[in-house]
């Protein structure tokens, strides 16, 4: 059994790569004898890092040979049916569901997070591309309501979870990061990630964080900036950096998903504007705000009856002591997550039964 894996992998995002983790992990353990090839961005790289057969997602006879020879499509997670980055994108990723739709084979829309889609042909075009899709699961309800209001009825909408709460790190790893990054040995002092990305609507938010970072710092906490999309967040968490006056670290190094899940699990506290930072921290059971950028951040956020950050410093502050201060709440937070984690086991289940159901 052949499953062909599309999705933005291969470009050292990790939110994406986690993905590609999850997805490929949850799949062998529930068939351990199918195989598994993934457009990449980079193939060799994909190869190395995930041990799976991958092809470069550009390259259109590769990609024809590869549906042509599969039992099943899975694009997979994150936030690629989407139009606020480009269109290009989006017609890309449609493009590889219509070609396998064409093929006559069977595609799953596997926990994706949908939206925003603004300009009107885009919205009717993955309407309709939607509605002839075998199978959607989707992270949240937002993306559920969204397809909705495009009309999408045909495929079963189900909510489930990000595949990345299906992630778990491990005593090997943990052991690793910490011979990579020996400082967080220091258990007397509480640790602060931060993962932050350049966003232009909400340029000022540096200053502000900036302002409330120092505060923590007085307050006791080391700051560690952790940059998700490598390198391009480097310059972003320079940038906050700068408008402090205290110290903070910034771990320049190009993680791994299992290191950053490690990494995470060392923090007393997440910072994120990074979907998959959150994720991260809720999946190991750290407490975590948002910085919100994008609706799947809000909608995430939601989940766990979490607004976003104000943008304030003193508001922001304020959100951040009320979280950290109220024990009832981070529990009611980590029974969430650990409903999440059981949800996202069910994506690959599901999309399994698809292939049953279509022989």
């Amino acid at each position: 059994m052949k499953i062909v894996l599309s999705g933005y992998y291969g470009f050292d995002n990790a939110g994406d790569e986690a993905l590609l983790l999850a997805i490929s992990s949850s799949i062998r353990r529930l068939s351990p004898d199918s195989e598994l090839v993934v457009f990449s961005g980079n193939p060799a790289k994909t190869a190395r890092l995930h041990n799976l057969r991958a092809v470069y997602y550009m390259n259109p006879w590769a990609v024809v040979r590869e549906l042509w020879q599969a039992d099943l499509l899975i694009s997979g997670g994150g936030s690629i049916f989407q139009d606020v980055t480009s269109s290009r994108s989006l017609f890309y990723y449609i493009s590889v569901v219509v070609l396998a739709r064409l093929f006559m084979k069977p595609v799953v829309f596997y926990a994706q997070g949908v939206g925003p889609v603004r300009r009107p042909f885009n919205r009717w075009l993955l309407g309709r591309v939607a509605n002839r899709v075998n199978l959607i699961t989707l992270r949240d309800q937002a993306s559920r309501d969204f397809l909705q209001q495009l009309g999408v009825c045909r495929p079963p909408l189900q909510v489930t979870a990000d595949p990345v709460f299906a992630l778990k790190t491990s005593a090997a790893e943990i052991e690793g990061i910490l011979t990579l990054f020996p400082f967080l040995h220091n258990k007397n002092t509480k640790k602060v990630g931060v993962a932050v990305r350049q966003w232009s609507a909400l340029e000022g938010y540096q200053e502000e964080l900036a302002l409330v970072l120092d505060r923590l710092q007085e307050k006791g906490f080391e700051i560690l900036f952790i940059p998700m999309d490598y390198p391009q967040d480097i310059r972003e968490s320079e940038r906050v950096m700068g408008f402090m006056r205290q110290p903070a670290r910034l771990l320049k190094q190009n993680l791994t998903t299992a290191q950053h899940l490690a990494v995470i699990s060392q923090f007393d506290l997440m910072i994120g504007m990074r979907l998959h930072a959150l994720i991260f921290a809720a999946s190991c059971g750290i407490p975590f705000v948002g910085i919100s950028y994008d609706p799947k951040i809000d909608a995430f956020l939601d989940l766990f009856g979490l607004r976003p950050l104000p943008t304030g410093a003193g508001d922001m502050l304020g959100e951040i002591e009320s979280l950290l201060g109220n024990e009832a709440q981070l529990e009611n937070m980590r029974r969430i997550a650990h409903k999440l984690r059981v949800q996202s086991e069910e994506n690959a289940r599901l999309a399994l039964q698809v292939l049953i159901d279509a022989d």
